[in-house]
């Protein structure tokens, strides 16, 4: 089995789940509509793939409008999970700065490459927001098990995953054109790296608790 295979089964499986949560559990704040995301994950990674010629969009373009998705979508449940002014402030102001950038800067070059700009907009994002909730977290210590917390699960996938992609994305084109074959290699092992941050995100739903449950108890 390929590790395509299995990244886009480990994607259909968490979808999956959320969307059981979401039908027989009623879980859609417990799990930040993390269903939404996963769909577009599947929408944009999984079905131009498997059907290209049905779906003959460039996949620079699809890219692209995952990025400005993932912005408004990660800057959004991280805004409202960290209670904190300070962070609330400078994630918003993060976020529009991005997000400006990706839609009214010189998003492609001329050969239709996605430019700098936009390939490090999600790593960058994503370190802020994973290492504010988990020193948001140290500073807020409960009575609960961190593990039951979605968003430990969801800020260790998203570290690794933006860790292991500025090395993938930054050195891409160079490779590119000058060393296509380790270039496959660094993408076997980010698919890999991006297999494992669906297994977090999905091992998250799996521990998600009732709420309104744990606050009577």
């Amino acid at each position: 089995m390929s590790i395509n295979v299995i990244y886009e089964s480990v994607v259909i499986s968490a979808f999956l789940y959320s969307i059981y949560l979401l039908i027989f559990k009623r879980f859609a704040k417990q799990q930040s509509y993390l269903y939404i995301y996963l769909l577009v994950v599947i929408m944009v990674d999984i079905i131009p793939v498997n059907y290209s010629d049905s779906f003959p969009i460039n996949r620079n373009t699809l890219f692209l409008a995952y990025i400005l998705f993932s912005l408004l979508y990660f800057g959004s449940i991280y805004h409202i999970k960290i209670k904190s002014g300070r962070f609330r402030f400078l994630n918003l102001a993060l976020v529009i700065s991005l997000l400006i950038l990706n839609i009214y800067g010189n998003t492609f070059d001329n050969d239709g490459r996605i430019n700098f700009i936009a390939i490090v907009s999600l790593p960058m994002l994503f370190l802020y927001e994973s290492i504010s909730w988990y020193l948001f977290k140290l500073e807020n210590i409960d009575e609960n098990k961190i593990m039951d917390d979605l968003f430990f699960w969801i800020s260790s996938g998203i570290l690794t995953w933006s860790v292991f992609f500025i090395f993938r994305a930054i050195p891409m084109y160079f490779l590119q054109d000058n060393d296509p074959q380790l270039l496959n290699l660094v993408i076997t092992a980010f698919s890999v790296v991006n297999t494992i941050m669906y297994i977090l995100f999905l091992i998250g739903l799996i521990f998600i608790k009732d709420e309104r449950t744990s606050r009577r108890n």
